[in-house]
């Protein structure tokens, strides 16, 4: 029906209008269906379908971002509108269906992604329960730790006294990648633990409870360098001081102790590094746990629960006959030692102590009594206790009558409840949730005030008690809960707390919450976001070998890599003389320019020059073949001879069709030319050969019919593996030469008998520096002396620029490469070494970028694979995007994997802090309009008439003042120039200061008039600069904004009527 029909009018409800403009969106490009929009019928961004979806609803899960836009701006579509059968937004739709782009539209227009459907999930609900089976939260993976709160005394660890309001990464773990499994927030200092078992500690030291030796404040955690030598299981610690256990059941304190909480004997006023608490009572046992109060301290073994410190009636005992205040040294508490019974768990607050044993009884220790609150409360997993009061008498200065708090103790089993007990109730009850959906916790906090809870989901909530109810349940005392069946342990009449949840900002992947006594400072523990990450890269097999191997086979005498020429016999190989003194001692000697001479002066080395000039040397001593095979080896640390079941070529020299070894040795002395040589000196000349067959008797040697273990190649002379040994022992290989001594050579083949391994094929660029006949010079000027073998060996880009007639080759100059010197000498680690440590270990991205980007340049396969390694494992939500698109531009196909994975398993982290960044988002445009609305209560502007009167007031623009304050973090709030604008009060002026103020923006208009064409332009493209230097264009990450430099009030410009 077309818009001239006289039915359809901007009121349209036409339920067959609806049902045609959805069936029109499934099809057609979004162009068209703009115009069918605009021409089919008044009210088409509005109307319902029978299931309640309009057309927004439908374009956001189709994926139509155009149209989505389109209906948004100039329909005015309403956002917040549901569907009837789940109750969705077109946010849930979006999100449901994987449209994101389309969501992140929705939220920059002021999309609410915390509205919830009719199962109380909202759009960031549905992303995290569509996470693969395979994503599970557990305590044992690698967490970070967030804090937030007040942070009054520096105790959230983030190198300053701002108040965080939302959960915020503390950097110093993350970027020393320490993963940390205990948290543990007082009011003055808190306490880490890491995996590795360090303890770390942060905030005043007075007294010492940082434990550092010293009473500074720290603002950064820092760790206890007295716990090294222990690896450390679990923390524990109170207002002044601190209580370590460690894995061989030790337990350490520091700090103040005024109460003898320390439980150190004899008892010092303060201990400001860790002692040992050693007692009579405590001798031969193993203490598996520790809680630690204010004025006291509670440890435990399997079978015995210990305390120390102030006697306020928390401690399990009776006031001493004597009058003594204090426990100094850790006493067994007796009325929780029963037989056959295992204490599972303690927990300790000011003024209370809570002990469960593994039959599930629960008891608590005050007013000098051990009450048994409940029994048979199997699987608990923790418990925590808060609040508690102490006899004032003990110190009436310390403590007051009827000061004490309410005492709660909040219990966590297997299965994911919630008991609790009330100091106004009578019996353990089991905690309700008053929230939208069915949520199962896996971890608690208690404080004064409120709880904290984890879910197995990793979601986080805070709580406030709302009050108890009553609910029947039936004879049995069995009841359905959650879709389980779980037993009833409250009292009669199925009575049960009732607990209000409120969702915590940015927890998405908690295992773990904690929080002080005064619930002002919090802390979770959230798992990696890597930590379910698959696609990950890796590095191909080492080529180091082949890439040498290519270069010994491509060597020619003609070709312009090599520097030295090997002759032996007939044959000649062509070398490169870096590689040849690297990997053996006879050669670094002979090719040192002011190496021995004793190769050459002994008749070993004759020196010479080849076809194109460069060093000829003539081995004397050595066969082709034995040569050929120790060059193998050198270039890349294997040869034939190393290899099971291979056949060597064996020595012309020492087959039987030789000459007889006599005329062989005659032969030899007559072309050596010993004349005038006495006969010690011609002996040491002869070949090892015929020095062996001399030593040998002449029996063993003329035996017929005898052959050795190797048939009939049993003699040294024949035997290849032992004359590539001698030659190896010559040129100074020891790495072969041991090697082939678990080598054989029988029945004409190689039988490894043990295999040995060297040392990893790889060079080092400082050594044999005068050997070095190449230089690249980075763009900051740094030279690098370098070898032309090696780079041509290793690179195809440096094999085709030197081992060619370009003129680099020949140059003398250095050769310029466009890169920085660190990643030129990445560059050189991984061309000489094969490896690259720097990239490995670098928390830089932005350096192993770089560093990839020119292996992507030079064709560096490898290294390229290296870096990306190496960037996976720094991927953060910060990063996650930005290294998307840079693995896209730079073709790092692996990388993208894993970016697309990481952001797929991390959507609703990332979902939330986009929110948080759009400049719409709603929580920061509602806190503007309340704040806009209480100023314009408190003051009222006065509009100016129609008669042109106006108020002075209302033409001055006074300058911002200071009375506004910037917030606390960035991501709080957004524009807040925005605020400022709004919230300048206005100010006092007197008519002098009106006269003058106004000239002054008289001339700051003039001024403007006057500046040339040419100067703007030039602030203009220095504007353009510096946005792309500091990559401020459509940066999701922060908001960069270049302006000119204000030059005050500038007066309205006026036309003056003629």
């Amino acid at each position: 029906m077309s818009l001239g029909s006289p039915d359809c009018t901007p009121k349209c409800r036409s339920v067959r209008h609806a049902e045609e403009v959805i069936a029109a969106l499934t099809s057609g490009s979004e162009g068209s269906l703009q115009g069918f929009l605009s021409v089919h019928c008044h009210n088409a961004a509005t109307l319902r379908d029978e299931f309640g979806r309009t057309a927004l609803h439908l374009v956001a899960s189709l994926g139509k971002c155009d149209l989505l836009q389109w209906l948004l701006d100039s329909k005015h579509a309403d956002m917040l509108a549901k569907d009837k059968e789940s109750g969705w937004t077109a946010l849930h739709r979006s999100a449901f269906y994987g449209q994101i782009h389309c969501l992140m539209g929705l939220i920059k227009r002021g999309g609410a992604l915390s509205i919830q459907d009719k199962e109380g999930l909202s759009a960031l609900d549905l992303t995290m329960k569509d996470r693969p089976a395979h994503v599970v939260f557990r305590n044992t993976d690698p967490t970070e730790v967030y804090t937030w709160g007040s942070n009054t005394n520096f105790s959230l660890g983030h190198g300053n006294q701002e108040s965080r309001h939302h959960p915020e990464i503390v950097d110093l773990f993350s970027r020393s990648r320490i993963y940390v499994k205990q948290v543990v927030l007082c009011k003055f200092h808190s306490v880490f633990l890491s995996q590795k078992g360090q303890v770390y500690t942060c905030g005043h030291g007075q007294g010492g409870r940082l434990g550092h030796g010293d009473e500074q404040t720290y603002l950064v955690p820092r760790m206890v360098e007295g716990l090294l030598s222990h690896h450390c299981s679990q923390i524990a610690a109170a207002r002044d001081h601190t209580v370590v256990l460690t894995e061989e059941g030790y337990v350490y304190t520091f700090g103040l102790n005024t109460h003898n909480q320390l439980g150190l004997a004899p008892p010092p006023a303060s201990s400001q590094v860790p002692k040992q608490v050693t007692s009579k009572s405590l001798k031969g046992r193993s203490v598996i746990g520790v809680a630690a109060g204010r004025f006291h301290t509670v440890l435990w073994t399997r079978d015995a629960v210990y305390t120390v410190g102030l006697n306020g009636g928390q401690l399990g005992y009776l006031l001493e006959p004597n009058g003594e205040k204090c426990v100094t040294v850790p006493r067994q508490v007796s009325a929780l030692h029963h037989k056959d019974v295992t204490i599972a768990m303690a927990a300790a607050s000011n003024g209370a102590t809570v002990c469960v044993n593994e039959k599930g009884d629960v008891y608590l220790l005050t007013d000098y009594q051990c009450k048994k609150l409940a029994s048979k409360q199997l699987n608990l997993k923790k418990v925590l206790v808060s609040g508690g009061s102490l006899d004032h008498r003990i110190d009436p200065q310390l403590l007051h009558d009827g000061g004490g708090e309410k005492l709660v103790i909040l219990a966590l089993d297997e299965a994911g409840r919630v008991f609790c007990w009330r100091s106004m109730g009578t019996s353990v009850r089991q905690c309700r949730w008053a929230y939208g959906r069915q949520v199962f916790i896996s971890d608690i906090a208690l404080s004064k005030n409120s709880m904290m809870f984890v879910t197995q989901d990793g979601e986080g909530f805070s709580g406030q008690w709302l009050g108890q109810y009553t609910k029947a349940v039936d004879k049995k005392g069995i009841e359905a809960i959650n879709g389980m069946e779980v037993s009833g342990h409250s009292d009669g009449g199925g009575v049960y707390e009732r607990i209000r949840l409120e969702k915590l900002p940015y927890v998405h992947r908690a295992v773990s919450i904690t929080m002080d006594s005064k619930g002002r400072n919090f802390g979770v523990l959230q798992a990696d976001p890597k930590t379910s990450l698959y696609e990950v890269p890796t590095a191909s097999a080492c080529t180091f070998s082949q890439h040498f191997q290519h270069l010994l086979a491509e060597a020619d005498e003609m070709d312009s890599i090599h520097d030295v020429t090997l002759q032996a016999g007939d044959r000649t190989f062509a070398a490169h003389k870096y590689i040849l003194s690297m990997r053996s001692d006879f050669f670094r000697k002979v090719l040192h320019p002011e190496g021995c001479k004793e190769g050459v002066e002994d008749g070993e080395v004759k020196k010479g020059e080849d076809a194109v000039g460069c060093d000829l040397l003539v081995l004397e001593k050595v066969s082709p073949e034995m040569l050929e095979q120790a060059l193998h080896f050198i270039y890349t640390d294997s040869c034939e001879m190393l290899i099971h079941g291979t056949r060597p070529i064996v020595p012309r020299s020492n087959q039987s069709s030789d000459p007889e070894p006599q005329q062989q040795l005659i032969h030899s002395l007559q072309a050596l030319g010993l004349e005038k040589c006495s006969a010690l000196d011609v002996y040491r000349s002869l070949p090892a050969k015929t020095l062996e067959d001399a030593d040998k008797p002449k029996a063993k040697s003329t035996k017929s019919g005898k052959k050795g273990k190797s048939g009939n190649v049993g003699e040294p002379g024949q035997n290849p593996v032992k004359m590539l040994q001698g030659v190896a022992k010559k040129l100074g290989l020891g790495s072969l030469s041991a090697r082939l001594d678990g080598v054989k050579f029988e029945n004409g083949k190689i039988s490894v008998v043990q295999k040995k391994t060297g040392n990893k094929l790889r060079f080092n660029q400082k050594k044999c520096s005068y050997l070095c006949d190449v230089t690249l010079r980075s763009e900051d000027g740094r030279e690098f002396p370098c070898h032309k073998c090696v780079l041509c060996a290793r690179l195809e880009y440096f094999n085709s620029m030197l081992g060619s007639p370009w003129i680099e080759a020949t140059s003398c100059t250095a050769l310029d490469m466009p890169t920085t010197s660190e990643v030129l000498q990445a560059i050189l680690e991984y061309i000489y070494t094969d490896e690259s440590p720097t990239v490995r270990e670098s928390v830089n991205v932005e350096f192993v970028c770089n560093v990839l980007v020119v292996a992507d340049q030079l064709l560096i396969t490898r290294l390229k694979e290296i870096c990306e390694v190496a960037i996976t494992e720094n991927l953060t939500l910060k990063n996650a995007a930005e290294l998307l698109e840079f693995a896209t531009v730079f073709n790092a196909d692996q990388l993208k994997l894993s970016c697309l994975q990481f952001m797929v398993l991390n959507m609703t982290a990332l979902l939330e802090s986009s929110c948080t960044r759009s400049p719409l988002c709603v929580q920061s445009s509602d806190s503007l309009l309340k704040k806009a609305k209480m100023r314009a209560k408190r003051k009222p502007r006065r509009r100016s008439d129609s008669s042109g009167g106006y108020n002075l007031s209302d033409v001055i623009h006074s300058s911002p003042t200071d009375a506004i304050q910037s917030p606390a973090t960035a991501g709080q709030l957004t524009h807040p120039w925005v605020l400022r604008a709004v919230g300048s009060p206005p100010s006092t002026s007197t008519f002098a200061s009106i006269v003058e103020e106004e000239r002054q923006q008289e001339a700051a208009l003039i001024r403007s008039r006057e500046k040339p064409l040419a100067l703007i332009q030039i602030e203009e493209r220095a504007i353009q600069d510096l946005l792309l230097h500091y990559k401020a264009i459509n940066n999701p990450e922060e908001l960069i904004l270049v302006e000119r430099s204000p030059q005050g009030p500038v007066a309205i410009p006026t036309w003056n009527k003629r």
